[in-house]
């Protein structure tokens, strides 16, 4: 084996990017050519001390300003997992199973908790949790056993696989896309291609692949509002009634996001000469109606946040004008789109006791703390006691609130 291998075997394999390189492979070249041995957040103390040991070197402090990596996986809330497939093109060993549209879910047992998949979420429903107890991490600690450190070699080694196999499948696929692309464009330009000159043929393979590129352009342009309607829909059911200024503030940013995704969808649907135009009027009603929705969603907000508030009569009257003006917006909307008129069902919600949403917070930081002692093998008994009564303490009182 040469160095750089020798150095990639003793990285945890999350090719999580903390060190400043795409994987951990990189950063043992990086290593190589004359990099600290002491950027790598996920490997901590352990992978500093055997890389000291490897190299002959002196056993360095790890570098704090990369962060912290504690062993971790990722979880998905799949309720509000919109199947966007963004996390799974993330993910570098392929952790997360789904497809478009779809739910998807993490595999705990492949996941390396590199957090790569957070970022990506549209509608921030992936978190990072603590690793299940008994799971065994790729690193963290030095090993108790040579059992245990023959594991986490195994589990290191386990990943790297599926990072490598990963790589050469997408690398397969990109050939096989462009290859698809080449035999499209030379099918498209084949019938005229015969009968034409080397000059006019070029042109033509031109055209084909500037078609090519439009087609590509006008899907990314669909994704993008179909992205930018989905973000916008799953803040207005997830903000109060009345949302707060702060929230009134993020929906018109998203809703001028979605307006300026349409628009840009409309101009690429316009300037495609193949689309028919009844096939360019029908979303632009339909956007019609959904911005008139979104429109008095908002009124209706400012309306009763103002009432609430008990403003003067006159900032009131003119916030039920405008309630009345976006009312009537949407009875045109609704009548120029060809779906039908909806049912209108007021449903009451019960209020919100606020009571037992704070002994319920309390119940999940008492819960919290408690599972993060039993982590740890030196914490002592007396603090074990208390965080277990702190928690009895809370479930009681969560289970005798009476709600008013």
């Amino acid at each position: 084996m040469s160095l750089i291998q020798l150095i990639d075997a003793l990285l945890p394999q999350t090719q999580c990017g903390k060190c400043g390189h795409p994987g951990c492979k990189p950063y043992a070249q990086g290593i190589v050519d004359g990099e600290p041995i002491n950027k790598c957040p996920p490997g901590g103390d352990e992978t500093i001390t055997a890389l000291a040991e490897l190299l002959n070197v002196p056993v360095l402090e790890l570098d704090i300003s990369r962060g912290s990596a504690p062993p971790q996986v990722a979880y998905i809330r799949e309720a509000e997992c919109i199947g966007c497939t963004k996390c799974i093109q993330a993910c570098p060993i392929d952790a997360i199973v789904g497809a478009a549209k779809l739910m998807h879910t993490v595999l705990i047992d492949e996941c390396t908790g590199c957090d790569l998949c957070v970022a990506p979420c549209p509608v921030d429903c992936i978190e990072m949790h603590p690793l299940p107890l008994g799971t065994l991490p790729v690193v963290g600690g030095l090993a108790s056993s040579l059992e245990e450190q023959r594991a986490r070699t195994a589990k290191r080694d386990h990943a790297r696989q599926r990072f490598e196999r990963r790589n050469a499948r997408l690398q397969r696929e990109e050939q096989q896309k462009q290859a698809e692309r080449e035999a499209r464009a030379q099918r498209a330009a084949q019938p005229a291609v015969a009968t034409l000159d080397p000059v006019q043929a070029a042109l033509e393979r031109v055209r084909a692949q500037k078609a090519a590129t439009a087609d590509a352009a006008l899907k990314k342009a669909k994704i993008d509002v179909a992205m930018s309607r989905a973000q916008l829909h799953k803040s207005l059911k997830a903000f109060g009634h009345p949302p707060t200024f702060e929230q009134q503030s993020q929906l018109i940013v998203l809703q001028q996001q979605f307006e300026a995704a349409e628009q840009a969808l409309a101009k690429l649907e316009s300037s495609t000469p193949s689309a028919p135009a009844a096939t360019a009027t029908a979303p632009a009603k339909d956007a019609d109606l959904k911005r008139a929705k979104i429109q008095l969603a908002m009124r209706r907000a400012e309306l009763k946040k103002a009432q609430t508030a008990e403003a003067p009569a006159e900032q009131i009257a003119t916030l039920e004008q405008a309630l009345r003006d976006a009312e009537q917006a949407l009875h045109t909307a609704e009548a120029s789109s060809e779906q039908p008129a909806p049912e209108l069902v007021r449903v009451e919600k019960r209020p919100i006791d606020s009571q037992l949403r704070q002994l319920k917070t309390e119940l999940a930081y008492a819960r919290a703390d408690l599972s993060k002692l039993e982590r740890r093998a030196d914490t002592p008994s007396e603090a074990l006691d208390k965080a277990r009564a702190r928690l009895q303490d809370a479930e009681r009182q969560v289970h005798d609130h009476v709600a008013p």
